[in-house]
């Protein structure tokens, strides 16, 4: 890949350093892209450290004042090594110097005083839910076990028990505003105030703990990881076959399949209320979390019909409270016109707030995607720089499998079956499927809605002896439990080489 201005750089030799300090004053930033390709992967190897860490993407240590990556706080004087397609951004509140080493394309957002950066709205917008939070606890020891009644009333559209105790926060914008940057810190924020937020996306092709082409949440109750290109929304936070760099989360997924929502928005819709029946659950089961509420990340969205449907959606099932809409005054205001006189399933009425976009929020293009797609796909199997997991791989009989597939005609609903048994082919290898918690027994619509166990590879098809090569991340057999194949993410590499 080509950086602008990087193609200008003299060649550097493989000794010498490209250590640079970066003073930051409050409230800047530091915006960082670490390229998919060294442009010094031409020279000579080398033992120094300067040439390991641009092998492995680039390297930032905090040598004085404090500073965060999306809401997360780096440690004082600790290496962090950002890898190869990492785009995020360094804020400090207080002032910070930075040494930066490796091959990365940078610069520093720079404001004049603090009420010129986004972020304070940000920061400003979280001290208001944690206030929010602190009333729900308040209310919640005065209530004792009262304030669990929203949970059984919802389904009924009975608004007479308690409301749910923290605010349900859903976090929308059109393309590229930043949508998810802002759920993450709020959720970061949360997590280091003594919460336990539970995050939920139901943009499919932002999967949070989970691979492309799904719809998950999980509690984070504790820190997300700095290194992690996905900003501690990667697979690298979910239980694995090997050590993780931070506690895991567990998260609730359902697969879609589809890189939008809008290729198959009755299932999505249908996916979307599973979701948000499994979020209530895990509310009634979990004073912490219900009193934290509720973050969530949203598709890209505009004023078409469509959109808002789908928005309307997702506000009622999840009980969503706060509207928060970035850079978009068109969308607030047709939010606020559709959903301004509704009420919750429990009462409460729908807060809106309209916030800047960031002028510093990064462009990713398609290829920046399908490599992050799959750096994703491969790190679920054998893990990354910093833990090297154990993937199994196995053989099995074409009779021993259950796979399913969507029907090629994308109308099939009604009494019509949402999957149906697929042949096995050769055109399977390579792609990804779903395992799902259900049982081959299952009617095909159970099996679309179930919740995923996790995820298997093709690895490869013998038509001849009838056999494929099974790519999972631990071992076991797959018993009786039904695969699914999608449409998206496309296929992967041959991950066994």
């Amino acid at each position: 890949m080509s950086i602008p201005g990087l193609g200008q750089i003299a060649p550097q030799q493989p000794t010498t350093s490209t250590t640079r300090t970066i003073a930051l004053r409050p409230f800047w930033e530091w915006r960082f892209h670490v390229p998919r390709s060294s442009s010094n992967s031409s020279s000579s190897s080398s033992s120094s450290t300067t040439n390991a860490a641009a092998a492995s993407g680039a390297t930032v240590r905090l040598t004085s004042g404090t500073a965060e990556r999306d809401g997360t706080e780096l440690a004082l004087n600790r290496a962090y090594t950002f890898p190869r397609n990492t785009q995020s951004k360094l804020l400090t509140y207080t002032g910070a110097t930075l040494e930066v080493t490796g091959d990365v394309a940078d610069r520093v957002a720079q404001y004049a005083a603090p009420e010129d950066s986004p972020q304070l709205m940000v920061l400003n917008l979280h001290f208001a839910l944690q206030e929010l939070r602190a009333a729900a606890a308040a209310a919640s020891r005065e209530r004792g076990q009262e304030n669990t009644h929203w949970i059984n009333n919802h389904d009924n559209n009975n608004n007479n028990g308690a409301g749910p105790a923290g605010p349900r926060v859903m976090v929308c914008g059109e393309k590229g505003s930043g949508k998810t940057s802002v759920a993450r810190t709020l959720a970061a924020l949360a997590t280091r105030a003594g919460g336990q937020p539970l995050v939920a996306s139901v943009d499919p092709g932002e999967g949070i703990l989970a691979l492309p082409g799904t719809v998950s949440a999980a509690v984070f109750g504790t820190v997300m990881d700095v290194e992690d290109p996905a900003g501690g929304f990667g697979v690298n936070g979910t239980p694995s076959s090997g050590p993780s760099a931070v506690p895991v989360k567990l998260p609730m997924v359902y697969y879609l399949g589809r890189e939008r929502a809008e290729e198959d928005v009755p299932l999505w819709r249908d996916l979307v209320s599973k979701l948000g029946s499994s979020v209530r659950a895990k509310f009634a089961a979990d004073e912490m979390v219900r009193e934290t509420g509720l973050v969530l990340d949203t598709p890209a969205a505009t004023v078409a019909k469509a959109d808002m449907e789908n928005l309307v959606h997702v506000v009622a099932e999840f009980a969503v409270n706060i509207v928060v809409v970035l850079g978009s005054a068109s969308l607030h205001d047709e939010l606020q016109r559709r959903l301004g006189n509704e009420r919750t399933a429990h009462g409460e009425p729908v807060t809106f707030i309209l916030l800047d976009k960031s002028e510093g929020v990064a462009e990713r293009d398609r290829e920046f995607l399908k490599f992050a797609r799959e750096a994703a796909i491969k790190e679920y199997f054998f893990g990354d720089a910093k833990r090297t997991l154990s993937p199994f791989t196995q053989s099995v009989g074409f009779d021993d499998v259950a796979i399913y597939k969507a029907p090629d005609d994308s109308d099939h609903y009604g009494n019509q079956p949402t999957l149906e048994a697929a042949e096995v082919s050769a055109e399977m290898s390579h792609w990804t499927l779903a395992v799902m918690n259900a049982s081959v027994n299952d009617p095909p619509e159970t099996i679309r809605q179930a919740p995923v166990m996790g995820f298997v590879a093709i690895a490869d098809v013998d038509e001849d002896r009838r056999r494929l090569k099974i790519l999972s991340p631990v071992s076991g057999r797959l018993g009786n439990r039904p695969m699914v194949w999608g449409r998206w993410p496309e296929p992967y590499i041959n991950l066994l080489g």
